[in-house]
């Protein structure tokens, strides 16, 4: 484990020797690296100056065999100063140690302040430990005496409060939040895991199998060795098991789904059955944009979803949605069709109506009364809605009641049940 331990340097040696000699006992001495921030001498200071009590403690590192880095603070009463200084060492140094001490003891206030401020916001990958080196005997001069010197600490980070806060926003199905957010954790360890965890939910949030597919090949290795861990072994779990469906999703995209918009032709009904992840993707979104608190959102996911279904079973059909070859259907059916839609030209292309009239008209389904009720309240609430065509504002009880409806009619015109299917790839 790489351990770096900041400190500031003030006239006194012993605590910063005491914190030296303590990172030495954890950790080996080719691991630990120690940053000395001294401020330059102030007029009239006595001495030991700042300046020597560094020296003083890099000799004694380097007795420990522990390598020493010093740095100046031109003035150390400056509090922007003291600030860049410290975040310089803080990135400069710090950036990929798997555990950040830092010692505030000795030096000015400001350079305390400064220093404790920058650890706490510098998106660290690793452990930050907040060092205080104190005592309660002291000698005339108020100092600690050496014997009496322990150390105090406190761990927080920019990075675990970002973590935190990404954390919420995941449970909350806030993706887009969680993702900006995200780009400020760092790229290395368990933090660089969830960035791209976050990243692959949003990707697939937003429909974009290929990319997310292709960020949790990128983390799968540390997936696996996260599954067990205590604060984020869930989504380790969510990331690996979204893999397996999201390959199948991207090929079929790449393989079947464009060359068919395109006018390609309709491989056999079993290369069909990936596209059932895509009508329960689309219902989990729903839920998700319901959970967000985005209801309109959630009806038009609930509509699309329903939609695909019908895309779907016409292509197990052996009819291409976009590109219809009327001929194919025989004259029967082409004409019952006809009948249904009441008028005498097909439509060019086959959406969520004209697709389920197709579909009746060929036999391969059939809604009773409820069902068809259901659709009507499904398709009327998403065309009264601001997104589409009308002013109402959709209410969570409708929404989840729409939900409901389009999971019963996608299961209904797939022909089969989806709940299995909608495990795999949900997102919890």
């Amino acid at each position: 484990m790489k351990v770096v331990l900041i400190l500031t340097v003030g006239t006194t040696a012993d605590p910063i020797l005491k914190a030296i000699e303590e990172a030495r006992q954890e950790s080996p001495a080719d691991r630990v690296t120690v940053v000395l921030l001294y401020g330059r001498p102030l007029e009239g200071q006595k001495v030991p100056t700042p300046f020597d009590v560094a020296y003083a403690a890099k000799q004694k590192a380097h007795e420990l065999g522990v390598d020493v880095r010093l740095m100046e603070m031109d003035d150390p009463e400056d509090i922007d100063r003291a600030l860049e200084v410290c975040r310089q060492a803080l990135q400069g140094q710090a950036a990929d140690a798997d555990r950040v001490i830092v010692n505030f003891t000795g030096g000015t206030k400001v350079m305390s302040a400064a220093v404790v401020h920058a650890a706490l916001t510098e998106p660290l990958s690793g452990e930050l430990i907040l060092d205080y080196t104190g005592g309660e005997v002291r000698d005339e001069y108020g100092k600690v005496i050496r014997e009496a010197m322990r150390v105090k600490r406190t761990a927080q980070t920019a990075t675990a409060e970002f973590l935190r806060q990404v954390k919420e926003h995941l449970r909350g199905s806030r993706y887009r939040d969680a993702y900006a957010l995200s780009r400020r954790l760092p790229d290395s360890g368990r933090a660089g895991f969830v960035r791209r965890a976050v990243e692959t939910l949003y990707l697939w949030d937003e429909f974009n199998y290929e990319e997310a597919v292709h960020v949790i090949q990128r983390s799968a290795e540390q997936a696996r060795a996260l599954t067990d861990d205590e604060h984020w072994g869930w989504l380790a779990q969510t990331i690996r098991r979204l893999l397996e469906p999201g390959q199948q999703m991207k090929g079929f995209l790449q393989k079947v789904l464009r060359p068919a918009q395109q006018g390609g032709g309709i491989p056999a009904p079993e290369a069909i059955r990936p596209m059932a992840f895509f009508i329960a993707d689309a219902l989990e979104n729903c839920g998700r944009r319901i959970q967000e608190g985005r209801l309109t959102d959630s009806v038009l996911r609930a509509y699309r979803a329903v939609e695909m279904a019908v895309q779907g079973r016409l292509l197990r059909a052996g009819v291409n949605p976009w590109k219809p070859q009327w001929s194919a259907l025989g004259e029967n059916v082409f004409q019952a069709y006809l009948t249904q839609l009441g008028t005498r030209q097909p439509p060019r292309e086959l959406a969520l109506t004209t697709g389920l009239k197709l579909l009746e008209a060929m036999g391969q389904v059939h809604l009773d009364e409820a069902s068809q009720e259901h659709l009507w309240d499904v398709q009327r609430t998403r065309n009264h809605s601001y997104l589409e065509h009308g002013f109402d504002r959709v209410e969570g009880d409708t929404a989840e009641q729409i939900r409901q409806y389009a999971i019963e009619l996608c299961e209904c015109i797939w022909g089969e049940p989806l709940e299995e299917t909608r495990a795999r790839v949900r997102h919890a």
